[in-house]
This record gives C-alpha cells, structure tokens and sequence, in this order.
C-alpha cells in the first residue's frame, strides 16, 4: 500500500498481517466497527484468539512497536461486530447481536504506560469479564441487541444501557466487581411481535440528547436530566426523560412521543430507519438515516405551547420537536453507468467527529461518507429572516451539507465490501484510521474544516452574488489560508477526486473500461486544474520572493541597530564596574575616618561621672588601707608589749591584774577586732567595684 494511504506504516506490523490473513477468511458480509482509540492506544478486536490487541501509536514507526493482547478472563460466547470503550477508558464492552461483554482494562504503569507494567512485545494480560445476562440471550434464541451506548450521567462510568429487539425496551446495567447487574428495564414501546416489526413499530437505534438540569441551582434536590432519544422502524423518534439524583440513583419518566417533526410530511420522512445520532452543537442536532442512503439533518428544539410563537423558558417544559434542515441523499458505491441504479439496502452506521462537533462519519457496505452541517452559518440566516407580517419567526430554512466520499469499496450493482472498523486519532495529527473487510487498514489526514467551511460559505454568498464575491472570497483564502485556497482550486469540477478506491480483482472488463474513460476525463479536468495552481503558486513564489527581499534588507539594518546597541551596553557595563569599584574604595575610606572620629570624640556625660566615681573610691580606698596599716603597727606593739611583760625576770614579782582591767582589755581588743574585720569587708568591696568599672 503506497505511503500515503498508510501514514502510520501499520500494515507491516505483525498484528496487522495476522488480522489480514483471519479477515481474508472470515465471510462476514455486515458492517462492523472492530476499531477503537482511546489514550494513544489503538484497540483492534481478533475474532480468532478471541483477544483485543491494543497499539502504542507512539512506537509504531519503530523497530519493535508496543502492543500486546488483552485477553477476556470469559470468553465472549457470541461473535462480536463492535467495541466501545468508555470516557474514562477503564472498561471495554464487547458487543455482538446475541449478547454483550465488559472488559476491565489494568491498570497503565512503567515509562509507556503499558498494562500490567510489560514490556509490550505481544505479552498476553487476562482481564476481568462481566457478562450480562449471557442466559438470557442464549434462551431467547430471537432477541437480538441492537445497539449499546455508555450512559453519560453515570456517576463511576459504569452504566451499559442496552437496546434489543425483544419487547421493545431499553435495560440499565451496572458493570461492578467483574459483574453485571441489570438495574432496571424501561419500557418503549408495546411487546414486539413479527407484525410489529414489518410496520416499523420496533425500536432501532437511540442516543442520549444534551443534559438538562432540574430545580434550582442554589437548592440541595436538583437533579440532571439525560433525554434518551429512541428511533423506530418507521422513522418515528420517542423520548425517554432519565433523571440522576442526589443519590446517584437513575430513575426514568414516561416516555413521550413521538416526536413532532417539522415541516410534517405523509411518510414521517423514513420508511427504514436504521441509524441515529446526536451530534454535541448549540442548540443540539439530530442525525437520521436509512437503509438507502438518505440521511436527515434536523434540530432538537424546545416544544412551542403558546399561539405567538415564542419559546416557553419554564423548566418544566421537557418536551421536543425536530425541525428538518436538510435531506442529504447519499452516493452508496462509485456511479460507473450513468443508467445505473443502486438497488439493495446498507445499513448505515453514524459516528461523531470528536474535534468537529457539527460533522459526523457515515460507514456502510460501499465506504465511509463524511457529512458537514453548515450550522453556523443556517442559524445566521434564521437570525436575519422576517415573516411577512414583519415579525422574527421559524421559517424554513435550506442547508446545504458539505459531502465527502473519502472510501469507496463497491461498485453500483456491483460486490460490496463492508467497513471492518473506523476511528478517528489525534495523535500525532488527525487521521483517520479505516480497517477493511479484507484486513488492510488505510490511514488518512483528516479534511481540514477551515476548507469544509470555507467552501460551504461559498454557496451561500455565490447563491447570492456570484461574480463578485466569489473573487473577494478567494483574495480572503488567499490572505487566510493559500493552503484551503490551493485546495478549493484542487477540487474544483469534482467533489469525489479524493476518494480512494478499493474494489478488489474480481472487476468485469466493460466496467474496467468505464473507469478508464471516468479517469482520463478527470485527468483532463485535474490538469487544467493543476495548471491553475501552478500559476497561482508562481505569482505567491514571486510576491514571497519580494517580500523576502524586503525583509533581508529590514534584517540587515536591524542587525546594525542590534550591533551599534551591544557596543553601547558593553561600554556603559566597563564604566558601570568602574564605578562600582570606586564605590568600593569609598565606601571603605568613609569606614575608616568614621572608626577614627568615633575613637577620637570627647568623653559623654555619663563617662565623666563613672570616672569621678571610679577616682572617689579609689582615693577611699587608699585611706582604708592606710587605716589598716596603722591598726595592724598597733596589734603588733601590743603583742610585743604583752610578750615581753609575760616574761619573768628572775628574782623579780610577777604581774597580777585584776579582774576589772581585764574585763577593760578584752573589750578594747573586741572592739578593735570588729573595727579590723569591717575594714576588711569594705575593702573587698571597693575591689570588686574597682575591678567591675576597670573591666
């Protein structure tokens, strides 16, 4: 496969090769949706190991891509046709017509976010199986599901609303603890029957409308409505009101229905419905197809009570009415006879775009369509229109859809080849990813919807003036966007030039013919177109050119001016370290002359008085110790005197005295000792005083 078609080089990986080889033998001639993304983790579904591969895309240009196999710890006993992965992408629910399953993804961990922390070379990792009501499918032999959608308003995202065919009603489950328990089962309809379902009255499809919040904000016991919107057989649409609480219980309403539909028509506008779809616009548009290709643009809005044609603002108005905008007619396989007639059924299966909110992907037996709906530009109109009495009203209004056929891989009356899986990547740009029922995937980039848009405004202005403003349109893509203008001019004369064609060996030699004469005239007609651009790109090469000249000349003075202001901030950042080293040497100068100044300035008041102070007890303290020199010179004389008269002297009388002059001498020396030891006292005093102010 060229390059081109594959983006990512996925089909020379392994897995790849081995889901071309299971699908080149399966005979499954239904449309199935096998493919899925979620985290920069491709998911494709292997129906024989019975197992879910899943891809790091961030590797898949390597040597040795991450994958690995997710296989269900209970094997799903029903073949599966589609994969769903939840918001949070923690659960996956396998989803056939004679049952459904719940894997629970591990947990992601080490540098690439693997499961299970492996090392991603096709490692097997078992995962936790729910299976929901397994019994129940395998007794009744003729129910069928006919579609599965993750409740939006689920608290933990773990809620599978299912649809089947069996007495026409709608069932909750909750998926918890690798179980499945039903919640509860809603009622649409009466109980089907084999002539219910030939008249259309079975349900066949649903989707969950915008939420709608009940009671006041500032109150405790407001609520979310989810409307559920059921399409019939017969094109007819119910609506089921669900409510989740305070207590994260989900309860529903009555239905209501069906739907009235403007402006009415005697077949309700579809005899076979078989698709729907509720794209996220404001206000909210609903999608309906059928098996003929015919697809229905409509809006969801606020049932009108009141005779003056305004809008009721209570909040309890909860009822709903399509409004169709457009019948879009779908070309299902490439037209080889212009006599020719598709003339058997597809069914047709709608997806959301997540990076356009108004554009949806239709896949079926013959490829994959992208639709478009201009809806900024149709409430533009409906905004500006008048009635004619004057007033501002509902008129009817006509859009014009932008429609790609981006894959074709059948011809009218010819093979058809369903659709195996679709899903549209982020990563690393916006691509589409397309798994065909003969197992190769192609890869494309996604329409830039600058262009889409771009051409849809075009209509509109050209329906009014066709001369001039299309030549102001195209110098405002060329000022925008050369790359949507060069692309406008691309495919000009030919809305399916870019489709990619996929038809397989098998073609018969009068239809080869027919192509070949198809492909030579759009070869004339791409050529004149390429002529075009080329000459287009030749006047953008010469006024880019100019325009480089200019600026070379701009760079080249503002490189003096850059020059002249560096020599400028190199000079003022020398005289800056000057000063600073100036500053330096200043500030040390002024240091020094203030450490003399403060060493040099007379003595203050209080300095004076501690001096006088300290000399006072000095001079005190001088008198004391003289003191003490006399006394001690008198204590010596008298020990002398003492001693000398106690000796005798031989022949001599000794000295008595009497008891009075004893009692006289004692107290004297008493008084003395006393007057000996405060003297002492007071000059350790003057001491420790001396010693603290000298300190």
């Amino acid at each position: 496969m060229p390059p081109i078609m594959d983006m990512l080089n996925l089909n020379q990986l392994h897995m790849f090769q081995t889901l071309r080889k299971i699908f080149e033998d399966n005979g499954v001639n239904v449309v199935q949706n096998l493919l899925a993304y979620k985290d920069q983790m491709l998911f494709v579904w292997n129906p024989d190991e019975c197992c879910l591969y899943t891809l790091l895309l961030s590797t898949s240009h390597e040597e040795q891509p991450s994958y690995q196999k997710l296989y269900p710890s209970s094997p799903p006993l029903f073949d599966v046709d589609e994969i769903l992965i939840n918001e949070p992408g923690t659960l996956c629910a396998l989803i056939g017509s004679k049952g459904v399953s719940v894997m629970k993804f591990p947990k992601r961990m080490g540098s690439k976010s693997l499961y299970e922390n492996g090392n991603g070379q096709g490692e097997g990792v078992t995962c936790s199986t729910s299976l929901l009501q397994d019994k129940f499918f395998i007794t009744k032999y003729l129910t069928d599901v006919k579609r599965v959608r993750w409740y939006p308003g689920s608290p933990e995202d773990n809620h599978l609303v299912v649809l089947t065919n069996n007495k026409n009603c709608l069932r909750l489950f909750k998926v918890d603890n690798g179980t499945g328990k039903l919640v509860s089962i809603w009622r649409i309809g009466p109980q089907t029957s084999r002539m219910l379902a030939s008249l259309g009255d079975t349900a066949v499809d649903f989707d969950f409308a915008p939420p709608v919040l009940l009671g006041d904000r500032n109150q405790s016991e407001t609520s979310i409505m989810w409307p559920i919107l059921v399409l019939q057989g017969n094109g007819e649409v119910m609506c089921l009101n669900t409510t989740v609480d305070e207590e994260m219980c989900i309860r529903s309403a009555k239905i209501m229905g069906p739907l009235t539909m403007y402006p009415p028509a005697d077949d309700n506008y579809s005899e076979d419905a078989c698709s729907l779809l509720v794209l996220d616009t404001v206000p909210p548009s609903v999608v309906i197809a059928s098996n003929f290709g015919e697809l229905y643009n409509c809006l969801l809005l606020p049932e009108t009570q009141n005779t003056d044609g305004e809008y009721t603002s209570s909040d309890k108005q909860h009822e709903y009415s399509l409004h169709i905008i457009e019948t879009v007619e779908l070309e299902l396989g490439l037209n080889i006879l212009d006599c020719s007639e598709y003339d058997s059924s597809s069914t047709i299966q709608l997806k959301k775009d997540p990076a356009v909110p108004s554009r949806y992907w239709c896949l079926h037996n013959t490829g994959v369509h992208s639709v478009t709906i201009p809806l900024t530009e149709l409430l533009d109109e409906f905004s500006k229109s008048v009635n004619d009495d004057g007033r501002t009203g509902s008129p009817d209004i006509q859009g014009q859809s932008f429609v790609e056929y981006h894959i074709c891989t059948g011809l009218m009356n010819g093979e058809t080849k369903p659709i195996k899986g679709f899903s549209v990547l982020n990563f690393p740009t916006d691509l589409l990813v397309t798994l065909l029922s003969n197992g190769e995937v192609v890869t494309q980039s996604v329409p830039d919807f600058l262009h889409n848009k771009l051409s849809i405004a075009n209509v509109y202005i050209n329906q009014e003036n066709p001369s001039e403003e299309q030549a102001d349109n195209a110098d405002n893509a060329d000022k925008n966007d050369f790359s949507s203008f060069i692309c406008a001019l691309l495919q000009k004369g030919n809305s399916s030039k870019n489709t990619i064609l996929k038809l397989g060996p098998d073609v018969p030699k009068d239809v080869v013919i027919q192509m070949v004469l198809q492909n030579m005239s759009m070869r004339r007609e791409t050529l004149n177109n390429h002529q075009i651009v080329a000459e287009e790109i030749e006047r953008r090469v010469r006024m880019l050119s100019n325009a480089k000249e200019r600026q070379f000349l701009e760079m080249q003075r503002l490189e003096d001016v850059r020059q002249k202001l560096q020599d400028d901030v190199e000079n003022k950042a020398e005289k800056l370290d000057e000063i600073n080293n100036k500053q330096e040497e200043l500030t040390k100068r002024a240091s020094t002359v203030l450490l003399k100044l403060v060493s040099a300035s007379p003595d203050s008041v209080s300095t004076k008085k501690k001096r006088e102070l300290l000399e006072s007890y000095k001079a005190k303290m001088e008198v004391m110790n003289k003191r003490i020199e006399e006394a001690r010179e008198k204590w010596n004389i008298v020990q002398s005197e003492s001693t000398s008269e106690n000796k005798q002297i031989p022949g001599s009388r000794s000295l008595r005295l009497t008891l009075e002059q004893e009692l006289v001498i004692k107290g004297n020396l008493s008084e003395m000792g006393s007057t000996i030891l405060d003297l002492e006292k007071k000059v350790r005093e003057l001491r420790t005083v001396v010693n603290t102010l000298a300190s």
